[in-house]
């Protein structure tokens, strides 16, 4: 390290600046403890009435407390269909990163502006385009402050809820419309909810024809929370749908942060761009332990 050191001294004195001399600014920064190391990965919560949505990313940009915005662009484009990532499964954006340690306001996700880079497959096949208004421009942005450890590691999701931040088409177009709705968590703070809902009493009494639909798990934040649809003032963190059909329907709902949550289920359908009041069910208190899969049944 000494002689790295001086010889990148000895080229900074030469050319009366430290400047470009990364060796150099690395040894500082792991001696004085300024650097962490970060890991990015992307998720989806579970949505059931397509078959693939894919976005396409280029970089990422992650904004410090105190300093400007730096941008991580990929070698390589990322393209990922969201509908891989469900039910706890993830892809890595960044890994083990080196960055500044410390406190940052937001992150974002750049998007492609190339053509056909954003699309959806519906369950007959057709694909359609998938619009970002100003995509290109802004990206998704993630409001949501988190912190790097010094000498350590921040590892974190991005939650990309497609249920609740896709827009169907209107009569005049075939564009699917997103907007996004985008929840960060910390990987070492998270847990999930899994259990089964009882299809012979439950869902044969709440929906008119199970075959066709059988209805949605709606997990809210807090203890004996107040419950709404998608979009109102008191909006899910997590709707999973139901799978399967032997006796009992499954349901997985993950990436949520340790603590309480009321589950309950409807049967009723919930339009995002409607105020839908929807009838909820067999609700009951859940507490989510970090690294722990809590089950619950709904009977």
């Amino acid at each position: 390290m000494k002689s790295a050191l001086l010889s990148c001294l000895l080229v900074a004195a030469a050319a009366s600046t430290l400047t470009g001399c990364d060796e150099l600014d690395d040894i500082l920064d792991n001696e004085s403890g300024k650097n962490g190391q970060i890991s990015i990965s992307l998720a989806d919560a579970p949505v059931d009435n397509l078959t693939e949505v894919s976005i396409t990313v280029t970089a990422i940009e992650l904004k410090p407390k105190d300093e400007s915005a730096s941008t991580y662009t990929f070698d390589n484009p990322k393209r990922f269909d969201l509908l891989d990532l469900q039910n706890g499964n993830s892809a890595l954006l960044l890994t083990e990163d080196k960055v500044r340690a410390g406190d940052y306001n937001w992150m974002r996700l750049v998007l492609s502006d190339a053509s056909g880079a954003h699309y959806v497959v519906d369950r007959i096949g057709g694909q359609y385009p998938l619009v970002v208004p100003s995509g290109s421009e802004s990206g998704l942005k993630i409001n949501t402050g988190f912190s790097v450890p010094k000498n350590g590691e921040g590892r974190f999701t991005i939650d990309f809820d497609v249920r609740k931040s896709l827009v169907e088409p209107e009569s005049n177009t075939t564009d699917y419309l997103l907007k996004p709705s985008l929840r960060l968590v910390n990987n070492d703070d998270v847990g999930s909810i899994s259990g089964t809902v009882d299809a012979s009493t439950v869902v044969a009494s709440e929906c008119d024809d199970a075959q066709t639909y059988a209805g949605l798990v709606y997990v809210f934040e807090g203890e004996d929370a107040s419950m709404d649809d998608i979009g109102s003032a008191n909006p899910p963190v997590v709707v999973a749908p139901l799978q399967g059909a032997s006796g009992d329907y499954s349901f997985k709902a993950s990436f949520l942060s340790a603590g309480d949550y009321t589950v309950s289920y409807t049967c009723d359908e919930d339009d995002i761009e409607a105020n839908d009041s929807l009838n909820f069910v067999r609700e009951r208190n859940v507490q989510v332990t970090a690294g722990s899969s809590t089950t619950t049944d709904i009977q």
